[in-house]
C-alpha cells in the first residue's frame, strides 16, 4: 500500500538526487517567496496604505495592528518554507514515477488540460472546507489551528500565517491530486497562482465586491472577504475558501453574513459640512 512513499525514502538517499532536491527546495523557496510576497505586499499595500481612508467605509472590522502584521509575516516564511519542502517531495515522487506532470498540453487530451484547472479548483474548495472544519476540532484547534486564529482581524499577510502542521495539511492540496492523475506544468503552476492570489484575497479586511454581489443568484456562490472576515471574528462558521455551497449544504454559514456584507458595501457616507458650509 506505501510501496511509493519507500520508492521515495530510497530515492531521496542517492547522494546526487539530494543535491538536486536541495536546489529544488532552495529554488522553491525562492519561488513561492516571491510570489507570495508581491501578492500579498500589494494588496496590503493598495488597501492598507494608499486606499486607507478612501476605503476606510468598507472596513469589514478594525484595521490590523502593526504586530498582528509583523507576527503574520514570520509565521508566513516558515509557511513558505514547508511549501517548498512539499516541493521538493514532489520532486522525488517525479523521480520515482508515482506521479506524472508533463509538458505538452495534448499528451492526455486537450479536454482534461483545459478541464483540469476548474476540477482542481472544486477540489480544492471541498477540501480546503473539510480540512478546515477537522483543524477546528478541539485537539487540533489548541494546538495547531489556533495559531492562525490570532489575527481577529487579519491583514492579507495572514493568508500563511499558519501553524507548520496547518502548512503542511494546505500543501497537500495539488500533491494529493497527482497521486491520482496527471497534471500539465502549466495547469499546476496556474492553480498555484490561483491558490495563493484566493488566500490573500480572503484575507483583505476590506471588501472590494460591488454592494449587491452576496445576493445575486449566481455571484452570491462566491466566497468574499467578508465571509471569511466573520470567521476569524467569531471563530465559528463560515469555513469555505471558494464558493458558499458547503456552508450553506452543512448550516455553517454564519447567519449575519448577508447583513455585515451590506454593511461592508453601502455607500460612502457624504461628507459632514459646518453651519459655514465648508466640508468639515
Amino acid at each position: 500500500m506505501f510501496d511509493w512513499l519507500q520508492d521515495v525514502l530510497v530515492t531521496l538517499g542517492h547522494p546526487g538526487l539530494w543535491r538536486l532536491y536541495r536546489r529544488v527546495f532552495v529554488a522553491s523557496l525562492v519561488d513561492e517567496g516571491w510570489r507570495y510576497a508581491v501578492f500579498a505586499l500589494a494588496l496590503w499595500l493598495l488597501l492598507h496604505v494608499l486606499l486607507k481612508r478612501r476605503l476606510a467605509h468598507r472596513l469589514i472590522g478594525h484595521w490590523p495592528r502593526r504586530a498582528d502584521l509583523l507576527r503574520e509575516i514570520a509565521y508566513s516564511l516558515g509557511t513558505v518554507a514547508v511549501f517548498a519542502a512539499l516541493a521538493a517531495a514532489v520532486l522525488a515522487l517525479l523521480v520515482s514515477g508515482h506521479v506524472e506532470i508533463y509538458d505538452d498540453p495534448g499528451k492526455h487530451g486537450l479536454t482534461w488540460f483545459f478541464l483540469s484547472i476548474p476540477l482542481l479548483v472544486i477540489w480544492h474548495d471541498a477540501y480546503s472546507y473539510w480540512s478546515h472544519r477537522l483543524l477546528h476540532t478541539r485537539w487540533l484547534m489548541r494546538r495547531v489551528h489556533f495559531v492562525h486564529h490570532r489575527s481577529r482581524h487579519p491583514s492579507p499577510f495572514a493568508a500563511y500565517a499558519v501553524h507548520p502542521v496547518e502548512s503542511l495539511v494546505v500543501g497537500l492540496v495539488i500533491l494529493l491530486p497527482l497521486l491520482v492523475v496527471p497534471l500539465n506544468g502549466y495547469v499546476v503552476v496556474a492553480f498555484g497562482i490561483l491558490e495563493v492570489t484566493r488566500a490573500v484575497y480572503s484575507h483583505a479586511g476590506v471588501e472590494t465586491m460591488p454592494r449587491g454581489f452576496a445576493r445575486h443568484w449566481l455571484w452570491g456562490r462566491f466566497v468574499t472577504t467578508t465571509h471569511h472576515h466573520l470567521h476569524h471574528e467569531a471563530v465559528r462558521g463560515n469555513y469555505a475558501l471558494w464558493f458558499t455551497w458547503w456552508d450553506r449544504w452543512c448550516g455553517t454559514e454564519r447567519a449575519d453574513y448577508l447583513e455585515r456584507f451590506d454593511a461592508a458595501t453601502a455607500p460612502r457616507p457624504a461628507p459632514i459640512e459646518d453651519g459655514a458650509g465648508a466640508t468639515a
